[in-house]
Parts: structure tokens; sequence; C-alpha cells
């Protein structure tokens, strides 16, 4: 279960347990149609990690995931439109959540086309010690700066955004 320490794993984790959690408190109409496909949607995006991080040829994997989350966010927010979250904090920090890992998805990609273009070591797997020769943690796909940044501005966004709807 190496994927287990995966940044992307650890955030489509708490997205799919979320998820969980507040379908249970939907509508009965809501729950059984919008709610069953959030559910298995974001456990798909959790499912095509583990995929994409144990295949051979990452690329396609990685595309199907990068397309996963992008079906994620906007099932979010078709669910917002139904209204079917109990208030708008469910919403936020759904979307938050989904917008981490879709951000993590394309970074992984990119990185994944990166390293296909150029040298034979997958960046995503090898630990930094390993090829720089320095005592440092796992290659991350983001780093926490550039994660909190993301978040901030996607916050900003989901509150201008949803003001205008």
């Amino acid at each position: 279960m190496q994927q287990a320490a995966l940044p992307i794993y650890k955030a489509a984790l708490e997205l799919a347990v979320y998820m969980e959690q507040i379908v249970r408190h939907f509508d009965r109409y809501h729950k059984y149609t919008v709610g069953t496909d959030l559910r298995q949607k974001s456990k798909g995006v959790l499912f095509g990690i583990s995929r994409a991080h144990l295949a051979e040829e990452k690329l396609p994997a990685l595309v199907e995931l990068r397309d996963s989350c992008e079906e994620m966010k906007m099932l979010i927010q078709i669910t917002k439109e139904l209204k079917a979250f109990k208030n708008f904090k469910q919403f936020e920090h759904s979307s938050l959540l989904a917008v981490t890992v879709c951000k993590q998805a394309q970074a992984w990609l990119n990185a994944a086309k990166k390293s296909r273009g150029g040298d034979s070591i997958n960046a995503l797997n090898v630990p930094l010690e390993k090829v720089s020769g320095r005592q440092t943690s796992p290659v991350r796909y983001l780093s926490q700066n550039r994660q909190k940044r993301s978040a901030e501005r996607a916050e900003f966004t989901l509150r201008h955004a949803c003001r205008c709807a």
C-alpha cells in the first residue's frame, strides 16, 4: 500500500470520506440520485490514483485520473445547483478538496510527461536522495507553500463565483 504515502492519495481519501459523510444527510431523492454519483465518483478518483501509481505506463492512467477529477468538480457544481448541500460550507469544502486533488493530478500528469521526454527516472516514485544524493523527503507533486496558495485562490474564487450565481 505504497500509495497511502502520496499527498494526492491522502487528499482523495479525505474527499471520499467527506462525500460519504455529507451524502448521508442529503434528502432522500438527492441521496439516491446525485449522492450516489458523488460517492461513486469520489471512490473512482481514489481507485484511479492507485491504478496510476501501480501502472507501468502512467500517462493513460493519469489522463483518465485527471478527467475523473474534472468530472468530480462538475458533479459538485451540479449538486450545488440542485440545492442538495445542506449549507454553503459543505459545497465550499467539497469544492476545495476536489480542486486540490485535480491540481495534484494535473501536476502529476505534467511531471510524467516531462520525465517521459527526458530521463528515464520517474520523479514521482523516486525519493530525492536517490536522485540528488542529499538527504530530503520524497518528491511531492506540489510544495506545501504552493498547495496553500492554490487552496487560498480556490477559496477566493469559490466565494466570489458563488455570490454572482
